[in-house]
């Protein structure tokens, strides 16, 4: 074997390392873009920040957009009205908004159609799930105008449509619903509505805030649904001041105008919790024909036309644990149907129902059972002397009974203020200075936490809807003692030391003289 082919042998193994290596090391080299991936950016200066494919409108992009792709967006402006059909071919698509980094971030792109078009929506069935994520639109028609076919779902997320002459959020699917943390206040149609949909619905962490009293439409509602064959679920969510412009006069497509929250027709059981819904014209909350179990919950209904109207309510239905008052007509309306739970709700006064100072509960067919009310407040078990400096624990109890019965957790949407205010005139309470807002926990407790300042007393009151700390027991009295003395460490050994010293200083003057 010749000296040449014996090296060459020798570095065949280096040779085929290099082989496999080298390919990998210009890979990593070169720029990585997810597949599925589009991007846009109306900036040409920007240019998506190298990513690939890009474009410089958002229709352009789903004109070239294949099934499961996603479309993220750089911030700007875009004026544009946005046909999800036009996408050439059918499968899911995502629509994201970006910073100018490229990370997706909610609220950096405005899109305002020209003329009177929507600015996101189809104009057939959409062929797959869709998914729409941070947009702020503003338009004549809906900001959102989206509809799928088959089981495919909608999923619409921190989406902002405020100022619009109609609705707000439209969507017709499929499959399954699912809208978060949107905002559609201020429009003059319906600020969301959920129609025509073969799956669950659920809307949470929204704000549907004085629609109505346009120029187009007799009136405005926060949250509709109509025609929904699965789960209703909506939750955290703030719809006040909704009106109906001219009472009475519903297009078809507003069935019921002035509405906080009102579900129309729903195949399975309709849930609403955790939600504000005051001030608006017609109703705080309402439902008609669902055929599952309605349940409103740890809510709060206040400065209404009605509070709650249930029509054709299953038997089983349940309005418990909110607040419940100052409504204009009834606190709760039912009609038809059967039985309502309405216990362990704060109607306005301590009377109950009815009463002076209290809303009114008109049925015209079912029975509702409204025993035991919230009644009185309580002061829990707290220690008494405190002492000034030191943090303690203060807990109130909203209840009503025998049997007892509480306001639960809430009510009202968690991410707003809150119902209750307690105050107290010796100290600080939750770090918060004088006064701090606070939700009832489970089975009705509200818990603060109190460092008094001086000696003598502390009262800590709490107030709440509808004269609610006017109740006996809203106001708890401590005995507050004089801060104890602490040494600092070190200061008794260093006190200690220095008595010391003197006794040594007098004895030795001592034993000069």
């Amino acid at each position: 074997m010749s000296a040449t082919r014996s090296r060459f042998r020798k570095l065949l193994p280096l040779v085929s390392v290099l082989a496999l290596v080298v390919p990998l090391v210009l890979a990593l080299a070169a720029p990585v873009y997810a597949q599925g991936s589009l991007y846009v950016d109306h900036d040409t200066t920007r240019q998506c920040g190298g990513s690939t494919p890009c474009y410089t409108t958002i229709s352009l992009a789903v004109a070239a957009a294949v099934h499961g792709d996603t479309i993220y967006v750089y911030p700007g402006t875009y004026p544009e009205g946005v046909d999800l059909s036009s996408m050439p071919s059918s499968g899911g698509l995502t629509l994201v908004t970006v910073n100018s980094a490229g990370v997706p971030t909610p609220g950096t792109v405005t899109v305002v159609a020209p003329g009177t078009g929507s600015e996101i929506y189809t104009t057939s069935l959409f062929d797959g799930d869709l998914t729409i994520d941070g947009f702020n639109l503003h338009s004549v028609n809906p900001g959102i105008d989206v509809r799928t076919d088959g089981g495919h779902s909608i999923e619409i997320r921190n989406v902002t449509a405020t100022g619009i002459a109609d609705d707000g959020i439209r969507v017709s699917a499929g499959g399954e619903v699912t809208i978060t943390n949107c905002t559609a206040s201020n429009n003059d149609g319906i600020g969301i509505w959920v129609y025509n949909t073969n799956g669950d619905v659920t809307i949470s962490n929204c704000t549907t805030n004085n629609n109505g009293g346009g120029s187009v439409y007799p009136g405005g509602l926060g949250i509709l649904l109509t025609a929904v064959q699965g789960e209703v679920q909506i939750s955290n969510c703030t719809s006040n001041g909704n009106v109906c412009s001219t009472p009475g006069v519903h297009a078809a497509s507003y069935p019921q105008c002035g509405y906080g929250v009102y579900v129309e027709s729903a195949q399975g059981p309709v849930s609403i919790f955790n939600s504000t819904m005051n001030g608006n014209s017609t109703g705080g909350a309402g439902a008609g024909w669902a055929q599952g179990v309605v349940r409103i919950t740890d809510s709060i209904m206040q400065g209404n036309g009605t509070g709650v109207q249930l029509t054709n309510p299953q038997a089983g239905a349940v309005v418990e644990g909110s607040i419940i008052c100052a409504n204009v007509q009834n606190g709760l309306f039912t009609e038809v149907g059967g039985s309502v739970n309405a216990e362990g709700n704060w109607w306005g006064c301590g009377a109950g129902p009815g009463n002076a100072g209290c809303d009114s509960i008109v049925s015209t067919g079912p029975t509702v059972d409204f025993t035991p009310w919230i009644s009185k407040i309580t002061p829990g078990a707290m220690p008494d002397p405190v002492t000034a400096g030191e943090p303690a624990v203060v807990s109130f109890q909203f209840s009503g009974g025998p049997p007892a019965r509480y306001l639960g957790q809430g009510p009202g949407d968690l991410r707003g203020p809150a119902p209750f205010t307690v105050t107290t005139d010796n100290g600080t309470l939750n770090g918060n200075g004088a006064t701090v807002k606070a939700f009832v926990g489970a089975n009705g407790t509200l818990k603060v936490t109190l460092v008094p300042e001086r000696e003598g007393t502390a009262t800590v009151t709490v107030t709440g809807p509808c004269g609610l700390g006017e109740l006996e027991g809203a106001t708890a009295v401590l005995g507050v003692l004089a801060e104890e003395f602490v040494p600092e460490p070190g200061t008794v050994l260093l006190l200690g030391s220095g008595l010391m010293g003197l006794a040594g200083y007098a004895s030795l003057r001592l034993r000069k003289k």
